[in-house]
């Protein structure tokens, strides 16, 4: 007989039963990064799932500008609060993008683009810009690792990263946008596909190997939704996300202007939610989302949905904002509307907003879970 224990390759256990493990860590990080740690095919399968099984069962953490502290939503996720890091003054923040921070830094020896790991605060990335003459408004890693950044209306660049530790191509490619387009404000990956909002709405469909360059991006043209003078453009913002198998969009809508000319108030009386048919290319607008949550990023320019997550104090069919005004976030029910003489989002009014500094605090992911 032999004296040895008996082996067990948990290595190799079978698919099925891991992902019923992983399921049962959730939605509590420390124990995901275990779970990942324990061996190579493990972090594989946490990799290759994270998509589907991990990020839609966690919430976000928030990261509190301008101290860039990050606090989660839930102590479930994170039992202790994790530690502040320091972002240089003279840096603007063009969005958190796939769990990093894309800065613009524009002051000598540290002129152009920085990509800081947003858990850690490591500068994974610091990159020349195409050239220092530009507006840039908007920034954002794209699922191939390409960083694209935006100076108008009319074109962007887009330069490959690697991984951190690797020397990236400093070659920008310039691209051209639709002429019909405005400014673009989110980019998104949905079902392989990736996808831009303009803040008007209008939706973009990026190829972004096509060639000539100017083929790379073309507008995806969809009916349905209300006239651009009814929702607020720039403070919130129109929004896109993927909520399973369903793509949706988030519009603040705008009450009527009061106060006289000098003391004008406007505040939002309805978060309406729409659904895209994309066989009729129609937006539908929707009043209740199932078990889904959307957090609703102003700052970041972003939004994550969220499934299953009750035990973390967490809602479905709901809406949670993070925006200047708010020092944590702020719940809605899709569609609902205020009544009249009601104060719409409460201290989420423009007026306010006009007169609070940006960024506000910002919701990110681990960079675990992309």
């Amino acid at each position: 007989m032999d004296p040895s224990p008996e082996f067990r390759d948990w290595a190799n256990l079978p698919e099925l039963p891991l992902s019923e493990v992983l399921r049962g860590l959730l939605p509590c990080l420390r124990s995901v990064y275990a779970f990942a740690a324990a061996c190579q095919p493990w972090r594989r399968l946490l990799q290759d799932s994270a998509a589907d099984l991990v990020r839609p069962r966690i919430p976000p953490l928030l990261l509190l500008c301008p101290t860039y502290r990050v606090v989660p939503f839930s102590q479930l996720v994170v039992a202790a609060l994790l530690s502040s890091y320091p972002v240089p003054g003279d840096a603007t923040l063009l969005s958190a993008s796939r769990g990093h921070l894309v800065l613009l830094r524009r002051r000598d020896p540290f002129h152009g683009l920085h990509l800081v790991d947003a858990l850690t605060g490591a500068t994974r990335h610091a990159l020349p810009l195409p050239s220092p003459h530009f507006a840039y408004h908007y920034a954002a890693l794209a699922p191939s690792r390409r960083l694209l950044l935006f100076h108008s209306k009319h074109a962007f660049f887009s330069l490959p990263v690697g991984d951190a530790g690797h020397n990236p191509r400093l070659d920008w490619t310039k691209h051209s946008l639709p002429r019909a387009a405005s400014f673009v404000r989110s980019i998104l990956e949905f079902r392989g596909r990736v996808l831009g909002l303009t803040d008007r709405a209008q939706l973009l469909e990026f190829h972004l190997d096509a060639n000539p360059p100017n083929k790379s991006a073309q507008m995806l043209h969809a009916a349905g939704l209300p006239e651009v003078s009814t929702f607020d453009r720039w403070h919130f913002g129109p929004h896109l996300v993927a909520a399973g198998d369903r793509l949706l969009l988030v519009l603040f809508m705008m009450g009527p202007k009061l106060g006289h000319m000098f003391e004008t108030l406007v505040s939002v009386k309805k978060v309406g939610v729409y659904a895209l048919d994309m066989v009729k290319m129609r937006w539908e607008e929707v009043d209740n989302i199932g078990a889904y949550s959307l957090f609703v990023d102003c700052a970041g320019r972003s939004t994550a949905a969220c499934v299953d997550v009750e035990n973390c104090g967490v809602e479905a069919n709901r809406i949670y904002i993070a925006a200047p005004g708010c020092r944590d976030w702020y719940a809605w029910r899709p569609g609902r509307e205020v009544p009249l003489g009601g104060q719409g989002l409460g201290p989420l009014s423009i007026q306010a907003m006009n007169h609070l500094p940006w960024p506000s605090q910002i919701w990110i992911y681990p960079r675990l879970l992309f």
